[in-house]
């Protein structure tokens, strides 16, 4: 017993940090823990967001059957100076976007010019995973393209000029 009581200052000490070390584990054992969690959850909401962008695409129906049918129902809806409608031929996120720019465009008398590049676009290769892609050439010289995307609903939407 007296060699106990000569000791508790070594056994103190030797508890102390044994606390210390099952403390630090445990914090390190809990953050692990955590960051999987947050990891996990992330995880899940990045799944649905992208189940809602799959299923607000898969529910937009306007376009064409092939790109070539999407890029004349664009065109007939910019002669016909009808922009909200050109714009949905555009994929959902480049809407309003291309909204803008067609504004833009008439405001600068520039869609004549710009509506006879869709006219005179051709074939650039072919449908390779749901994407295709036209080129018009300007009498300047530098070919345009446009690429066009197949939408879960079966329609092509114009994905960028």
């Amino acid at each position: 017993m007296k060699w106990f009581k000569g000791n508790k200052i070594f056994w103190g000490i030797g508890l102390f940090f044994v606390a210390l070390f099952l403390a630090v584990e445990g914090y390190s054992y809990y953050d692990q823990w955590a960051g999987e969690k947050r990891v996990e959850e992330l995880a899940q909401l990045l799944a649905k967001i992208e189940k809602e962008a799959f299923d607000k695409k898969a529910a937009d129906k306007i376009g064409g059957k092939t790109p070539q049918e999407t890029l004349d129902l664009f065109i007939k809806a910019v002669e016909a100076g009808d922009y909200e409608l050109a714009s949905k031929y555009f994929v959902v996120e480049n809407q309003e976007n291309g909204k803008k720019e067609l504004l833009s465009l008439v405001g600068k008398n520039n869609l004549g010019l710009v509506i006879n590049l869709f006219k005179n676009a051709e074939p650039d290769g072919d449908i390779i995973n749901g994407s295709f892609r036209m080129k018009s050439k300007t009498n300047l010289g530098p070919y345009y393209f446009i690429r066009f995307v197949l939408y879960p609903s079966g329609n092509w939407k114009i994905e960028e000029i």
